[in-house]
Parts: structure tokens; sequence; C-alpha cells
């Protein structure tokens, strides 16, 4: 006998943060595992964990992290006002975001940034290109 399930990781944790960060930033979201030049600034989400919370005897609480990566490409020389300030504006807006929904309808609830990377270096990354890495994290509820 064949059985039913929701795949929780793409229905309450990807898909409706997704939706949370198209609809703030009007950009594209992506999942690349490897960096791959998606224009002049984009996001990628990047699936880390799934951890089981709380076993009962009818439901379950899980963990989901996430990695919210923002990439944004400036030339010339680093500075604070065309470098710094402009990430910095891009994360403050997107913790912003999170916490505004940490609880998001019927998806996710406990929704929250545990910690934000500004200095992260990646194989591949042009001087160019700067990364900014967000660990997200929320739990899922399911009745089982």
């Amino acid at each position: 006998m064949a059985i039913t399930f929701t795949n929780h990781l793409k229905t309450n944790v990807l898909d409706p943060l997704q939706a949370l960060i198209v609809a703030e930033f009007a950009q594209s979201v992506y999942y690349d595992q490897e960096f791959v030049q998606r224009g002049s600034n984009w996001f990628n989400l990047q699936p880390v964990s799934d951890t089981l919370e709380e076993d009962l005897s009818s439901a379950h609480t899980r963990l989901y992290e996430v990695v919210i990566q923002y990439y944004r490409v400036v030339s010339g020389e680093y500075r604070k006002d065309t470098h710094i300030d402009a990430v910095s504006a891009i994360t403050e807006r997107l913790k912003r975001l999170i916490r505004n929904n940490t609880s998001h309808e019927t998806y996710f609830f406990n929704g929250k940034l545990n910690s934000i990377n500004y200095t992260t270096e990646a194989e591949g990354l042009s001087p160019d290109t700067l990364l900014v890495e967000a660990s997200f994290t929320c739990n899922v509820f399911e009745v089982v």
C-alpha cells in the first residue's frame, strides 16, 4: 500500500520563503549549489537540515534550516558607501521581513534569521561579487 505524505521542505518552507523574498524585493530566487552568475544581484536558497524537534503520538514538529544567500556585483574599489551600505541595507530589510513573518500563515512558525555572515568567501567568486549568507530556521508541525 502506498503512503501519503507532504513534501514539507518544499511546501511549508522553500515555497513560502521564496514567495516572501520575491514579493518584498521583486527579484528572482535560485537554488544553485555552485556559484552561477545571475545578473547584478539575486538571492539563492540552500536547504541545510531537517531535524526532528518533538515526536508526539499523532504529530511531530520539525526544525528546518535554510541558508539564504544574497549576491551583489559591485565593481570598483571596496568602499563603505558602494559595497557595505548596499548589502547591509538589503540584509536589514531581510531581517525585518522575516521578523514580520515569524509565523507565516499555515506554513511555518518560529521563523528567524539566526546569524548573518558578511565575510563569506566562496570559490569562483570574482572580487566584484559580494556574498552575504543568512541562516534561516523555522518549525513545521505535522499531524501524522
